[in-house]
């Protein structure tokens, strides 16, 4: 069940259009099925109402990228009851579920922009962090990693909103206008900022536009969340230096395959592998860690964090076209 899933006719998610297609290919691998429902709009209580009605229709298993965590997590409890295992993807408090599962742990993907942000600046100078919202769990929790490897692993880099959690990064509020201006604001106030790193799609849009206007390539770095199809044209022309994100297609295979085990009665552990009927391993899902969440549910995560760069940016142009989503 992902998020959002128009009716027919109206388009579709290409995100989760690719996770379908991995799940889908893991399904033909294993033989087992797959079935797709999803909300016409973004409304947790559609999505909620989703599951309740297809507990007792023959369905083994349930995976949900929640909305919200909380509604989800009471009609888990209801499948639950019934019998049928349940999955979250991305449900970072879910309770009852098997496992919630992830492409990697929100400490590493901070982590990992945050050490490629280093590279570009020297580990020197003055940066700015984004979110979304700052009630958005899984960017805040990428956000304090990278703020606190910054502090241990490059004391020469400054925060230019400091070091108190909330106001040490700013919202963009997913507006790509908004968050052009607020850009914009901090860069004219701040002569010494060398780096931006965006917790949001949308910062990345936005500092590409801001940067390549005060024609500061290059001297200005950006290091974010970001895919090809958006900030992949600032990347080409030298603008933006490197978007992280994860494999969709890669953890949709991720995600039947841990589900299937996990129904079959062959418990996973930590170390496991997520593998094709052949024993080949999955990139980025080489060796799974277990954990458990701040609500005691447990959690299962891959180390799939994939990013683009001047270097290998055609690659992924290709590799996102054969997962039929091209993005060039």
């Amino acid at each position: 069940v992902p998020k959002l899933m128009p009716a027919e006719g109206l388009g579709s998610i290409s995100w989760f259009d690719v996770i379908i297609s991995g799940l889908e290919q893991c399904a033909a691998d294993y033989g087992f099925k797959v079935t797709v429902k999803g909300p016409p709009k973004a409304d947790p209580a559609i999505q909620a109402q989703i599951v309740l009605d297809n507990i007792g229709k023959n369905f083994d298993a349930i995976v949900v990228c929640p909305i919200e965590d909380a509604i989800i997590d009471s009609a888990f409890e209801r499948a639950n009851k019934t019998g049928v295992m349940t999955f979250g993807n991305e449900g970072y408090t879910l309770k009852n579920v098997t496992f919630d599962i992830a492409a990697m742990s929100n400490k590493a993907f901070g982590e990992a922009m945050m050490k490629s942000a280093i590279s570009y600046t020297g580990g020197t100078g003055n940066y700015l962090v984004s979110v979304g919202f700052l009630d958005s769990a899984a960017p805040n929790e990428w956000a304090d990693a990278g703020i606190e490897y910054q502090k241990t692993n490059a004391p020469g880099l400054n925060n230019i909103l400091g070091y108190t959690r909330g106001t040490d990064r700013f919202e963009d509020n997913e507006d790509p206008e908004a968050a052009e201006e607020k850009l914009a604001e901090y860069i004219t106030n701040n002569s010494g900022l060398n780096l931006i790193i965006g917790n949001s799609f949308t910062t990345g849009v936005a500092a590409g536009e801001a940067i390549a206007r005060k024609k500061l390539a290059g001297k200005l770095f950006y290091v974010g969340i970001g895919l090809p199809v958006t900030i992949g044209k600032f990347i080409e022309e030298g603008t933006l230096q490197e978007g992280f994100f994860w494999d969709p297609y890669l953890t949709g295979y991720a995600i039947g395959y841990i589900a299937f085990r996990s129904w079959s009665g062959n418990t996973l552990k930590d170390g496991d592998s997520v593998e094709k009927p052949d024993g080949s391993k999955i990139e980025g899902f080489e060796s799974l860690t277990i954990g458990t969440n701040l609500t005691g549910g447990n959690i299962i995560y891959g180390d799939c964090i994939v990013s683009i760069n001047k270097d290998n940016l055609e690659s992924w142009y290709a590799k996102f076209s054969n997962y039929g989503w091209p993005q060039h």
